[in-house]
C-alpha cells in the first residue's frame, strides 16, 4: 500500500469468525509433498473476517479517500460552438413503414388505373372492412370469395 506520511489509518479492528452455512460450495484444502499427487487434508468450515471499527477516525479515513478519489470538477472553455441535435420522433425507418401502410392503396390505383372512388366501390363489393384491433383498417374477403 502506497500511503502519505500524514494520511489517516484505522488502528482497531474487529475479527468476526463465521460458520459457513450448509449447501454453500465448501473449500477444500490440499498439499502436495515432493512433486507427489496432491491428497486433501480438509474442507474449510469457518471463516475469519476483519471489519473496522466504525469510529471517528474511520469515518475520517473513508471521507479522506472519497476526496481524494474523485478528481475536483474543472470548468473547460470551448473555442469552437458544440453542435446540439433535438430528439427526432420520426426516424428513416419509421418514414419507409409509413409508405409501406399506403403503399398498397396507391400500387392499386397505379396498377388499375383506376380513381380512389371506383377502387373503393370494388373493395366493397368483395370484401369486408375490418374495424377490430388486430387487423384495423384493413381489408378482407367476403365468404363467398373465400377458399381456404
Amino acid at each position: 500500500m502506497e500511503l502519505e506520511p500524514d494520511s489517516p489509518i484505522a488502528s482497531e479492528h474487529e475479527l468476526k469468525l463465521c460458520k459457513t452455512a450448509e449447501g454453500t460450495n465448501l473449500t477444500a484444502i490440499f498439499s502436495t509433498l515432493d512433486n507427489e499427487e496432491p491428497s486433501m487434508e480438509g474442507w474449510i468450515t469457518h471463516k475469519m473476517q476483519c471489519l473496522p471499527v466504525y469510529n471517528t477516525q474511520y469515518l475520517k479515513m473513508k471521507e479522506h479517500y472519497l476526496r481524494s478519489a474523485k478528481p475536483p470538477r474543472r470548468v473547460k472553455p470551448l473555442n469552437h460552438i458544440v453542435n446540439n441535435y433535438k430528439p427526432v420522433s420520426s426516424h428513416a425507418h419509421n418514414k419507409d413503414d409509413c409508405k409501406c401502410k399506403d403503399g398498397p392503396k396507391m400500387d392499386l390505383q397505379f396498377i388499375t388505373k383506376q380513381s380512389v372512388f371506383v377502387l373503393k366501390a370494388i373493395l366493397k363489393d368483395i370484401g369486408d372492412y375490418n374495424k377490430d384491433p388486430a387487423h384495423k383498417k384493413m381489408w378482407e374477403l367476403k365468404e363467398e370469395y373465400r377458399r381456404y
